[in-house]
């Protein structure tokens, strides 16, 4: 089942966020779960979402993104912060719920535009046929480096 999140369901996502940071390109960062949770619960308090996906009672993944207006228009997008599944759960349908969730919700919000992005390193190609697979084109690379 997917549905927004509540403030309840906070210290379940930082877990899932601390196995997250901890398998990516984002290691070498500290990771601060109280930063991480005040941002979580301001984006259920309407600065943009958070669903959970549960299952069986147990929320085993989410996805977190908000909508902005774009820097150099006032038509709006969408835009993820991250999508999760724990691992045990994943090859299933959970991020594809996931995703078709965030979908409806940014419609509903009157984007015009969804931009996700794969900035862990993990599962680039896995998960960019996902994307593609719900209707998201590859219209280019994310590129870092270590300072």
């Amino acid at each position: 089942m997917i549905r927004p999140a509540k403030h309840s369901d906070v210290p379940r996502l930082i877990e899932l966020g601390t196995l997250l940071h901890s398998t990516t390109s984002y290691s070498a960062m500290n990771f601060c779960p109280d930063k991480s949770a005040r941002f979580l619960h301001d984006l259920i308090n309407g600065q943009g979402v958070v669903f959970v996906a549960e299952v069986r009672g147990d929320v085993v993944g989410g996805m977190a993104g908000a909508v902005t207006d774009q820097w150099f228009s006032d038509d709006l997008i969408a835009y993820d912060y991250s999508l999760f599944v724990e691992p045990s759960k994943r090859n299933g349908v959970i991020a594809v719920r996931l995703i078709q969730t965030f979908k409806e919700w940014a419609k509903i919000k009157g984007a015009k535009q969804i931009y996700m992005g794969i900035g862990t390193g993990v599962s680039v190609e896995g998960t960019t046929r996902l994307y593609e697979s719900q209707g998201l084109r590859n219209i280019g690379p994310l590129l870092m480096m270590e300072i």
